[in-house]
């Protein structure tokens, strides 16, 4: 990013700006079009221009660019370029994420059951290897792995990303064991994004293919629970009960009419041996744990906010 008469200039690479990461488009929030200018580098023409104007648009593969990119940088700059800037930057950066890591900690080390998403989240990156492959859907398991997940190697992480497609999870984890025979799968998935689709169980006992699912299950569309809740003081059709008491369909059993192991999860302290003996198992598991649905608070803008509670300040809040 570089200053040239007060104008900006940003080099994106591979990026659509979908909604959830461009502050739903507002221009007081992220990119104001008028005062930056982009450099857009995508495989894809049509996403050149496509959400905001590039100044310039290069169609191309990645990898290809950056190499040349490199190339022509290491000759204009052999000896690399400091900035103290930067580095009061990283700075900020490592010292922000080891206060938010502390702020998350009393609900990683509480031993309450149903399970803290936190320490669910904390206790499958204690599990598993540096390049095991994650794939996640929408709701607590998108949002905490984008929050509290340290990623060690690229590619690790499969996301429905900016549209959220709800489903995503269960079966991309299929895809990604096939793809990486070698390598561990989990699939972190919510009640309700696995309920989409659990026929993917049929496929994974077929062809035995040895996909970890973690449900981390709260009762409920959680996500649109919360949004519910916080603007309309109501949770109509997204927090599920039966007889006044939780209410969720027996994954673990559903998983072993399909032929696939079913595990149900009883208490906390039960939950990381689970998947320890899982990832030796090397099968098809279903992992089916309880979580309270304590959504952990973002920053950032995002206008569907403004379009349930006009001129308020609302949020999403805990539903329980």
């Amino acid at each position: 990013m570089t200053n040239v008469k007060q104008q900006i200039i940003f080099l994106v690479l591979g990026t659509r700006f979908a909604e959830a990461d461009s502050s739903s488009w507002e221009p007081e929030y992220t990119f104001n079009y008028q005062q930056t200018k982009l450099i857009q580098i995508d495989i894809d023409p049509s996403g050149i221009g496509r959400n905001f104007p590039a100044e310039m648009g290069v169609v191309a593969d990645l990898k290809q660019a950056l190499t040349v990119l490199n190339h022509v940088a290491k000759e204009l700059f052999p000896y690399g370029v400091q900035r103290d800037s930067l580095d009061k930057l990283k700075e900020e950066i490592a010292d922000y994420r080891k206060k938010f890591k502390e702020s998350n900690r009393q609900f990683i080390e509480d031993d309450s059951f149903p399970m803290m998403p936190q320490r669910i989240v904390e206790e499958v990156r204690q599990v598993l290897p540096k390049n095991a492959l994650i794939t996640t859907d929408v709701g607590w398991n998108k949002n905490g792995v984008g929050q509290q997940f340290p990623i060690y190697e690229a590619g690790t992480i499969l996301t429905p990303g900016g549209f959220a497609t709800m489903g995503f999870g269960a079966p991309a984890a299929l895809g990604a064991k096939i793809a990486a025979p070698d390598r561990v799968v989990v699939s972190l998935v919510g009640d309700g994004g696995f309920g989409q689709n659990p026929a993917v169980l049929a496929t994974a006992a077929e062809e035995s293919i040895p996909v970890i699912w973690v449900i981390m299950n709260n009762f409920a569309f959680g996500t649109i629970a919360g949004l519910q809740k916080a603007h309309f003081g109501t949770t109509l059709g997204t927090v599920f009960q039966k007889d006044g008491k939780p209410y969720s369909p027996d994954y673990a059993a559903i998983a072993k009419a399909y032929g696939v192991e079913g595990i149900k999860v009883e208490a906390a302290e039960d939950f990381k041996p689970t998947l320890e003996k899982a990832i030796k198992a090397n099968k098809p598991i279903v992992i089916d744990v309880a979580m309270l649905n304590n959504p952990v608070p973002t920053d950032g803008h995002w206008n569907i906010m403004d379009i349930y509670s006009p001129g308020k300040n609302v949020h999403h809040v805990t539903v329980s």
